[in-house]
């Protein structure tokens, strides 16, 4: 007996049906997995940062100024601003930077943390090359780690069109610390002034909002709040379960990693959908329960699916 392509039946492809929502622990878990496979972390995070920048760019021809005169715009270039922690978000964050002007965009970078204290060699690789493109120029770089730091930059930061949230990812827990609270109130008040104002703004956060638990989808206080928000691998459940989750994450995108399918043996159900293959936006439906923490479990086939358009 073979399948309607002539193997045998061990051999044709398992049927994955069940939609699949991950929490941080299942997240944390495949990653190490697909480095336990091979890949780097240095490869995850510009696999990462380049996904972001790909949303990044996007959102910033929306924005940009429409009116135009002799050879281009009469209006300044947008610019915008990434806030990164000390973490591996953090480095996502500098891969974002790194790639926005490289292509010519201004950028400001802010490491919200102590420079001398790196979570990985792969975020130290990143912050070596953002010093040197800010040696020659392409980008400005500050370092703020404590909050009086940060707030002498509000000036600064002021003017942006972007804010791309990189302070805080899946792996952190409990109530926020200085200097990042501090951060995330300062990303919100340049959101609102903006567009009290009347000018665009758009703040773009990395994996989630600082800080949404992506498991429960309960969040801190305070939180950010974004209008874009780009996750890894696989939709994350915390904000199928929350509303106010998905509210404070505004447009919902997954973006492929390059993590193998071998990486979630064990974590994921053998009969779960697969994971987005390219940059997808999600479209979530209401939870069965609202706000229940505790029923995001992967493949038991919870009513708040994704949506994929």
């Amino acid at each position: 007996m073979t399948d309607a392509a002539g193997r045998p039946p061990e051999q044709a492809p398992r049927a994955r049906t069940v939609p699949v929502l991950i929490g941080a622990a299942e997240m944390a878990d495949i990653d190490a997995a697909a480095q336990r496979l091979g890949l780097g972390q240095d490869a995850l995070m510009e696999s990462a940062g380049t996904a972001v920048g790909e949303i990044a760019l996007a959102e910033l021809a929306r924005i940009a100024e429409p009116l135009a005169g002799p050879g281009g715009s009469l209006g300044s270039p947008p610019l915008s601003v990434v806030l990164c922690g000390p973490g591996n978000n953090g480095g996502d964050g500098m891969v974002v930077a790194r790639r926005l002007a490289a292509v010519g965009q201004r950028v400001v970078c802010v490491l919200v943390a102590d420079a001398s204290r790196s979570s990985s060699f792969a975020v130290s690789h990143n912050w070596m090359v953002l010093q040197a493109m800010a040696a020659a120029g392409s980008l400005e770089l500050f370092v703020a780690p404590t909050p009086e730091l940060l707030l002498r930059l509000r000036d600064r930061l002021s003017g942006a069109a972007l804010l791309v949230d990189a302070l805080l990812g899946s792996g952190a827990s409990g109530p926020l610390r200085e200097p990042i609270s501090t951060a995330v109130d300062l990303v919100n008040a340049v959101r609102t002034h903006a567009r009290a104002e009347g000018r665009p703004c758009a703040v773009l956060a990395i994996d989630t909002p600082t800080r949404i638990d992506l498991t429960a989808g309960t969040h801190s206080t305070p939180v950010v709040s974004a209008d874009l928000t780009v996750t890894f691998h696989r939709a994350k459940a915390g904000f199928a379960l929350s509303g106010a989750a998905r509210r404070l994450a505004g447009r919902y995108f997954v973006a492929p990693i390059g993590i193998p399918l071998e990486a979630e043996e064990g974590i994921v159900p053998p009969d779960g959908s697969y994971p987005p293959a390219r940059i997808t936006e999600v479209t979530w439906q209401e939870p069965a329960a609202p706000d229940e923490p505790g029923r995001a479990r992967p493949g038991e086939g919870i009513g708040a699916g994704p949506g994929i358009e």
